[in-house]
């Protein structure tokens, strides 16, 4: 596909070029691309689980700070992260594409290639779709996932007394956002904030992990910024969580790099967004975070706890912290200012 126009490819040999890279596991698939729709073999004692995302671009993304490579790779990654947080098994995705007329076929051809290699590595194929003349860049992916019955994690499972836990470290995707928008990463370190923005790897294999062993009771993936999708899992819940700031785990290089920026690092961490990390709720007695860190591969921390009332409450040595933002946006980053 790499170095054909458009305009002489046309839609159908556009999606015969996709086929012929795309791969699927009849074991799961009795048909993939190349029918009106893909025919997934129903499985007994297993529900299904779907999820869709869209990105448009200079709303979502803008190729001043992000490659085609890179955006296939996130434009799936992020609807695993959400199939993954329900506590199930990816099992294949389906691509809705607008482009221009005029597209760079290099770019074209990187996008696709970046969300294929991202399908392989994640065993969830690309199985079907639609591609479409548009303005500008539209991406829409959906990805259809499995739970075992009743097993689903939901954001109104948690209870008063359970525990907050996390995985992995925050702050790190906004602070790459903030490099890419600003001055460029210029250390090791900060290269790698950016590649947490533009290739994030969430732990999507965790929530199956958790829902299998029935080791949560809620979850939800970070997408919009720690307190915004808490703030999801205590209204859904009926509960308010408490965290304290200073369990909260940050990014490596984080503090150093908002500093160079000027930026709290604390409010990257706490409202940046786009970190997808896991969060859960784990019941009063149980595993340790470093149990937890074991039996899911990844780094694990207690930051809170459910309790009485509603809302989100941060306290930082026994001081409460009010977030002074209207919530997580692409491109805007977020404040967080001590109460007086």
């Amino acid at each position: 596909m790499g170095g054909v126009d458009l305009r002489t490819l046309g839609e159908f040999g556009l999606i015969g070029a996709i086929r012929r890279r795309a791969r699927v596991d009849r074991r799961v698939w009795r048909l993939g691309i190349g029918d009106d729709a893909a025919v997934l073999r129903a499985r007994p004692h297993e529900d299904l689980v779907w999820t869709t995302d869209a990105l448009v671009e200079d709303e979502h993304f803008r190729w001043s700070t992000t490659d085609a490579r890179s955006l296939g790779d996130k434009s799936l990654a992020v609807n695993l992260s959400d199939v993954g947080a329900m506590g199930a098994t990816a099992l294949g995705c389906l691509l809705t594409l607008g482009v221009p007329e005029d597209v760079e076929p290099a770019r074209l051809d990187g996008f696709v290639s970046g969300l294929l290699q991202r399908a392989r590595a994640s065993h969830c194929p690309l199985v079907g779709g639609d591609t479409v003349r548009a303005p500008l860049w539209l991406i829409g992916v959906s990805v259809v996932g499995a739970v075992a019955p009743g097993r689903a994690l939901l954001r109104s499972g948690a209870r008063v007394g359970d525990r907050i836990l996390v995985t992995g470290e925050l702050g790190g995707a906004a602070a790459g956002l903030a490099l890419l928008s600003g001055p460029g990463a210029s250390t090791p370190v900060e290269r790698r904030l950016v590649m947490r923005q533009l290739r994030p790897r969430p732990p999507h294999l965790a929530g199956a992990a958790l829902a299998r062993a029935r080791l949560a009771r809620a979850a939800i993936d970070i997408s919009d910024g720690l307190a915004q999708d808490l703030g999801h899992v205590a209204r859904e819940s009926g509960v308010a969580a408490r965290v304290l700031v200073e369990r909260v785990p940050l990014a490596p290089g984080l503090l150093r790099t908002a500093s160079r920026l000027d930026l709290d690092a604390t409010a990257l961490a706490l409202a940046g967004g786009e970190d997808y990390e896991l969060l859960f709720a784990a019941k009063p007695r149980g595993p340790s975070a470093e149990d937890y860190a074991r039996r899911l591969g990844c780094h694990v921390t207690e930051i809170g706890v459910f309790a009485r009332g509603a809302g989100v409450h941060f306290t930082r040595g026994g001081r409460p912290y009010a977030l002074e933002t209207s919530g997580f946006a692409h491109f805007k980053p977020a404040r967080i200012d001590s109460e007086k």
